[in-house]
């Protein structure tokens, strides 16, 4: 706390006048130079006290364009970047009525949601009652119960790491993913992704074109995609940086540290020039390092007793960091989003393959002792 000026909090049903009017106060006794924001929650709020101060940063406009799924769908259908047919749905009669126009399969998923949460996806009619009851459940924290349906694409799995510059936007990495096929969590990440050149032009005209559509101009972005036979469809996108360990790795393989590149372009410095300068540089290496993360899922469901093999795991070739995200007694569920994953080990490695069999191999040396639950 030592770091902060003063610290002021409030309660999440807040209103926008309240917040605003803390703001102006603040700004009346030492004025405020710069808003950041490094999370999804309240970017709206930060975006309206931007405004009123008359601080450079994300417009309103944008920020909701990125937040709600359904508005960046038709963002994006009307700026010809991707045209994934979308529905806003409220009700499992709606869901049904949707499902019959956009045929299947499909994607259901909360409106606003993050972190993997209530994501389900329906290959048929039998799908639609427990896609919806999943899919709500993923709303319960937060401000919109809404739900959308749109088409569910097959292909390879990435992320993308980007720094925008006065709307100049710079492909940092590509990150490759595995996920989880029922319920969408994501179980690891390789970076840079193994990509042919004409695939990685591909995600970089289609990313940035993405983000000229929703108007995104100074921060670090993080954006789902996937790349089907023959096209690059955009999951979704955020105005933050990557999660899981992502910055990490791409920080120890490419030189730039995206949440620090993003903190100096909110303050108003210039950081393309040197974050193009590192990938440059590391795409001219002759000896590419390369990173990866494995998580540990649960193998049982209960509590958690004890934890072996932690010393053993980061004792491992390449391994960076090994993290117990489920300490003992806490308890283990089945795998429903990102909070249900047990452990993580991320490691470096000269290939993709090497880096992600070490980091599997620090997650193999985990072993965790449950209390199971009895029916």
């Amino acid at each position: 706390m030592e770091k902060f000026e003063r610290v002021i909090v409030l309660p999440d049903d807040t209103g926008d006048d309240e917040w605003l009017a803390l703001a102006r106060t603040i700004h009346a006794l030492d004025p405020i130079d710069a808003v950041a924001n490094f999370t999804e929650k309240d970017l709206d709020k930060a975006a309206i006290i931007a405004a009123d101060l008359g601080i450079p940063w994300h417009s309103l406009e944008s920020v909701l364009a990125v937040g709600d799924k359904y508005q960046m769908r038709r963002r994006l259908q009307a700026a010809g970047v991707d045209d994934t047919p979308c529905e806003l749905v409220k009700s499992p009669e709606d869901l049904r009525a949707a499902a019959g126009r956009l045929g299947y399969p499909l994607i259901c998923k909360p409106r606003r949601g993050i972190s993997s949460q209530g994501i389900s996806r329906l290959t048929g009619p039998d799908d639609l009652d427990k896609a919806f009851v999943w899919s709500s459940s993923g709303t319960h924290d937060l401000d919109s119960t809404d739900l959308i349906v749109e088409r569910f694409h097959t292909g390879d799995e990435y992320s993308v790491e980007c720094l925008s510059e006065d709307g100049r936007h710079l492909v940092v990495s590509v990150t490759e993913k595995s996920v989880d096929r029922e319920h969408f969590v994501e179980l690891g990440h390789v970076v840079p992704a193994p990509l042919a050149p004409k695939t990685a032009d591909r995600i970089t005209d289609t990313v940035t074109r993405m983000l000229d559509a929703l108007r995104v101009r100074d921060t670090a972005t993080h954006t789902e995609i996937i790349v089907t036979e023959d096209d690059v469809r955009i999951v979704e996108t955020h105005l933050r940086c990557g999660g899981d360990r992502i910055t990490n790795m791409v920080a120890a393989v490419k030189g730039v540290d995206m949440p620090e590149a993003a903190a100096r372009r909110y303050l108003g410095q210039q950081v393309l020039a040197t974050a193009d300068r590192a990938v440059d540089a590391y795409e001219a290496a002759a000896d590419k390092q390369c990173a990866a993360i494995r998580y540990a899922l649960p193998s049982a469901i209960g509590r958690v007793t004890a934890v072996n093999g932690v010393d053993t795991a980061r004792k491992l070739p390449g391994v960076q960091e090994v993290t117990v995200l489920k300490e003992p007694g806490s308890e283990l569920t089945q795998l429903a989003g990102s909070g249900s994953r047990a452990a993580f080990v991320w490691a470096l490695g000269g290939s993709p393959e090497e880096a992600a069999t070490r980091a599997q191999a620090g997650v193999d040396a985990l072993r965790f002792e449950v209390e199971r639950q009895t029916p």
